[in-house]
C-alpha cells in the first residue's frame, strides 16, 4: 500500500510539473490511487459523493463571501484611499512610503484576505511615487511584494479559512489567532525596512514635507467607512455576535451598500465585481472538490496512521518531524501557491502532526506562515511576479532585494514556533 501512495504522489507531481492545473492533477492522481488500492467500486462510490460533500458545506460559504467583499471594496476604489491615507500620516519620514505601504498592507489585508490583490493594489498606488522620489528600485519593489503577504495572515485570511475547512478546525478560532502573528509580521517588516535604511540611507530618500494636520484628518474621512467595516468584522468575530461563516456575507453586503451609497460604483462595476468573485470562488471550490478525492485516497490507505505509529515507536522527537514538514512546505513554496500547498499536504501531514500532540490552531498559523514565505521566494514567488507585471520591473531585480525580508520572515516563524502563546493567547482570551 505504501508503494501505491508513493507512486500516486509521484504521479501527482509529474502532472504538476507538466503544467496540469492543481485541481485536476489531484483528481487524476487520487482516482488512480483509489483504483489501484481499492478497485473500481470504491473509486466510483467516492467520485459520486466526496467532491459534492466537501463543496456543499455551510462553513465553506465564508470563502466566496470574503472574496466578494474584497471585490466590492476594490470596485469602489476604497483600496487606493487606504494607501493614500497611510501616506499622509507616514510619508514625511525617510522611507515614509515604505512604512505607508506596511500600514496600507495591514488595512488592505483586513478587507481583502488576498495576497495577490493586496500586492497588485499597493504596487499600482505606491510604485510611481517611490520612483519619482528616487527610491532604489529593488528595495521599493521588494517592499511592495513582501507587504502584500500580510493578507494571508491578517484576518479575514483566505489561507486560514481554507486551512480550517480542509482540516475541520474552527475557522473563527483561526481568524482570531491570526491577529497577533499578523501584527508581529507587520512590525518585523518595519524593523527590517528601518535597518536597511540605516545601513544604506540612499535607498530611501526623505519624501514630501509633513502633511498639515488638517490634511491628515481629511484623509481619514475618505476611509472611515472601510475602517468602520473592519472594526465591525473584528468585533463580531472576537465577541461571537456573528459567526465567522455569517460575517463574510454581512461584510459583502455592507461593502456593496457603502460603495452604492457613496456613489462609487454603478451597475457595470457591480457586475464586474460579481464576475471576478464568481471566477475566483469557482477556482477555489474546484480545488477543494478535487482535493477531496486525493484526501479520501490517503485516508483509505491508512498511510498516515502507519507513519504516526512508526514515528511514535522510533522515539523521534516530534519537533524534528515538524521541522521536516515545514521544510517540505517551504520547498513546495518555490513552485506552488499557498492554496495549492495546503491542498496537497494537509491530507497527509495534518493528521500526522495533530496525532503527535500539536495544537490544530497553532499548526494552522505555522503552516500558513510558511506558505507565506513561499510567496516571495524564487522561482515561483507569486507576489514578486505580480509586482513585476504591475511595475514593469524585471522579477530577477525584485528577487535581489527580497532576501532581507525573507530573513525577517524566518525570524518571525521561529518566534511563532518557540512561543505558541503568540498564536493561542487571543483565542483563549476570546473564549474559544
Amino acid at each position: 500500500m505504501t508503494g501505491i501512495v508513493v507512486g500516486s504522489i509521484g504521479f501527482l507531481f509529474a502532472l504538476l510539473l507538466n503544467g496540469a492545473p492543481v485541481a485536476f492533477a489531484m483528481l487524476i492522481a487520487g482516482a488512480a490511487g483509489l483504483y489501484l488500492s481499492g478497485g473500481y467500486f470504491p473509486l466510483v462510490g467516492l467520485l459520486k459523493t466526496a467532491p459534492y460533500e466537501h463543496v456543499a458545506s455551510y462553513t465553506l460559504t465564508t470563502l466566496p463571501m470574503f472574496i466578494l467583499m474584497a471585490e466590492f471594496l476594490t470596485a469602489g476604489r476604497f483600496t487606493r484611499d487606504l494607501f493614500a491615507a497611510s501616506d499622509k500620516w507616514l510619508g514625511h519620514l525617510r522611507g515614509g512610503i515604505a512604512y505607508s505601504a506596511i500600514a496600507g498592507g495591514v488595512l488592505l489585508a483586513a478587507i481583502s484576505g488576498s495576497s495577490s490583490a493586496a500586492a497588485g493594489t499597493l504596487s499600482a498606488a505606491a510604485y510611481p511615487e517611490m520612483k519619482r522620489l528616487g527610491y532604489e528600485t529593488r528595495f521599493s519593489t521588494a517592499v511592495l511584494a513582501v507587504v502584500g503577504t500580510l493578507a494571508i495572515m491578517v484576518p479575514p485570511s483566505i489561507g486560514l479559512v481554507f486551512y480550517g475547512i480542509i482540516t475541520e478546525t474552527s475557522v473563527g478560532k483561526l481568524l482570531v489567532a491570526g491577529f497577533v502573528p499578523g501584527a508581529l509580521t507587520a512590525v518585523g517588516y518595519a524593523v527590517s525596512i528601518n535597518i536597511q535604511i540605516r545601513r544604506r540611507p540612499e535607498i530611501a530618500p526623505h519624501s514630501a514635507a509633513r502633511a498639515p494636520v488638517k490634511e491628515r484628518w481629511e484623509s481619514i474621512k475618505t476611509v472611515w467607512p472601510v475602517l468602520g467595516l473592519m472594526l465591525i468584522i473584528i468585533v463580531s468575530i472576537y465577541s461571537g455576535v456573528i459567526t465567522p461563516t455569517e460575517i463574510g456575507a454581512v461584510g459583502a453586503l455592507m461593502a456593496l451598500a457603502l460603495s452604492v451609497v457613496m456613489g462609487r460604483v454603478g451597475l457595470r462595476q457591480i457586475g464586474q465585481a460579481l464576475s471576478n468573485a464568481t471566477r475566483n470562488s469557482a477556482m477555489i471550490l474546484t480545488i477543494i472538490a478535487c482535493a477531496a478525492v486525493f484526501g479520501a485516497f490517503i485516508t483509505l490507505t491508512g498511510v498516515t496512521q502507519d507513519l504516526l505509529l512508526a514515528i511514535q515507536s522510533s522515539g523521534v522527537n516530534r519537533y524534528l518531524v515538524l521541522g521536516a514538514v515545514l521544510l517540505l512546505l517551504f520547498i513546495l513554496g518555490f513552485f506552488l501557491d499557498q492554496i495549492a500547498i495546503l491542498v496537497l499536504t494537509m491530507p497527509l501531514v495534518f493528521p500526522l502532526l495533530n496525532g503527535l500532540g500539536f495544537d490544530a490552531v497553532w499548526l494552522g498559523i505555522i503552516f500558513v506562515k510558511t506558505a507565506e514565505i513561499g510567496l516571495i521566494t524564487p522561482p515561483m514567488g507569486l507576489n514578486v511576479f505580480i509586482v513585476s507585471s504591475t511595475t514593469a520591473v524585471p522579477a530577477r531585480e525584485i528577487f535581489k532585494g527580497i532576501w532581507p525580508f525573507v530573513a525577517t520572515e524566518f525570524v518571525i516563524l521561529g518566534l511563532l514556533i518557540a512561543i505558541p502563546g503568540f498564536s493561542l493567547w487571543l483565542p483563549a482570551l476570546a473564549g474559544f
